[in-house]
């Protein structure tokens, strides 16, 4: 029989399970994501409407952190992350007037200042989590220091430490401080003090699609030159190159500043997985206790650092605050509190630490090898 003659009901027999089967597949696949996607939007709505401070950051972070703890199905978008950096670090760059760069420039020695307390801090918070945690002195050391949390981790596996262990204690790190921070300075009434503003003030689409082009060729060449959170910085780059030059293309509407805080609390939250639980209290109780001693540590330097400059102690604070560097500049956009010091101070801390970090590191040990092979 030929193919045209046979009956519709058998090709309909032989075809259908396997296109029912395709389709059950596609939805177990996109049903993670989906969920995180509506969870974040929850989230973000629900600390919205309670007026809690970075709504759309923090509420899908919580959310859908808490559902990957107790094993709901949460994935975030592949690139998500990224997506959402670029979209901030157009807003970020904006504010870098050519006025303002120039006088960011003369605070240079203290930016190095209080990146250097930043590894102390992170030296002191990992011989806390050791003493506590009862691990060895490398993988706290590595879990404590407030870089990249990836970067953190590549680091620790390059000196022999628990690349697991690092990446979760540095990812509640950025957790707790995201969390925190940003409440405490509400709650503080450090709000709308920043005379910053970006100098991009008109929405225009051909501008915006430009300026995001831009953005977007500046991370593609910060990720292949292996730049540490290549996406947020590689934007900020280009965004801030045009606003020193008095080029405005285009203001970044509200939305896609929005869009960027769901997609990085989504991705943020979604590292969070059941193996959490598993983990050793003893382990999570020294990792809580570094990040509080780190925060405490650099927000006493940032109170000095703000009498002897003369810039305002909220303002410093979130400026030397151990959290991501995204975060912590969003945090500042949003509490209006000197974006660009902010940006300027957590870029700072974050290349000093990702290059001292293991040298100091390997110094220390080849100094406490040296002491113990005295007689």
């Amino acid at each position: 029989m030929s193919q045209h003659n046979q009956d519709p009901g058998t090709a309909d027999r032989s075809t259908f399970p396997a296109g029912q089967a395709l389709q059950g597949m596609n939805i177990r696949v996109l049903t993670p994501y989906l969920t995180g996607l509506l969870l974040s939007l929850c989230g973000g709505s629900l600390f919205s409407a309670l007026h809690i401070p970075l709504p759309w950051m923090l509420g899908p972070l919580l959310v859908t952190g808490i559902a990957g703890v107790y094993e709901l199905p949460v994935r975030a978008v592949s690139g998500g992350r990224q997506l959402g950096q670029l979209f901030i670090g157009c807003i970020l760059g904006q504010y870098f007037s050519p006025d303002i760069t120039w006088r960011l420039l003369s605070h240079w020695q203290l930016m190095l200042a209080t990146a250097m307390v930043a590894l102390g801090a992170g030296i002191a918070g990992g011989a806390l989590l050791a003493r506590i945690a009862g691990i060895e002195q490398r993988t706290a050391y590595f879990c404590a220091i407030p870089g990249g949390a990836a970067e953190m981790a590549v680091l620790a596996e390059r000196a022999g430490a628990r690349f697991d262990r690092v990446a979760l204690a540095q990812s509640l790190r950025v957790f707790i401080v995201v969390c925190t921070v940003p409440v405490i300075l509400t709650l503080a009434g450090a709000t709308g003090t920043d005379s910053y503003t970006p100098q991009a003030r008109e929405i225009t689409a051909t501008g915006l699609m430009l300026l995001l082009a831009i953005a977007l060729t500046g991370g593609v060449i910060f990720d292949r030159c292996r730049i540490p959170n290549a996406f947020i910085l590689g934007p900020l780059a280009a965004s801030a190159l045009l606003t020193m030059n008095s080029i405005n293309l285009s203001a970044v509407p509200p939305l896609i500043g929005i869009s960027g805080q769901l997609l990085m609390g989504w991705a943020l939250g979604a590292r969070f997985k059941p193996d959490l639980r598993n983990e050793s209290g003893r382990f999570l109780l020294g990792t809580v206790a570094a990040t509080l001693l780190s925060m405490a540590i650099l927000a006493a330097a940032a109170a000095l650092a703000a009498m002897l400059q003369g810039l305002p102690v909220q303002t410093m604070i979130l400026a030397t605050a151990p959290g991501g560097i995204s975060e912590m500049c969003v945090t500042a956009k949003i509490l209006k509190l000197g974006v660009p010091v902010v940006t300027s101070f957590q870029v700072t801390r974050l290349a000093f630490l990702l290059i001292a970090a293991l040298p100091v590191y390997r110094l220390s040990e080849k100094l406490v090898g040296l002491r113990r092979s005295k007689p």
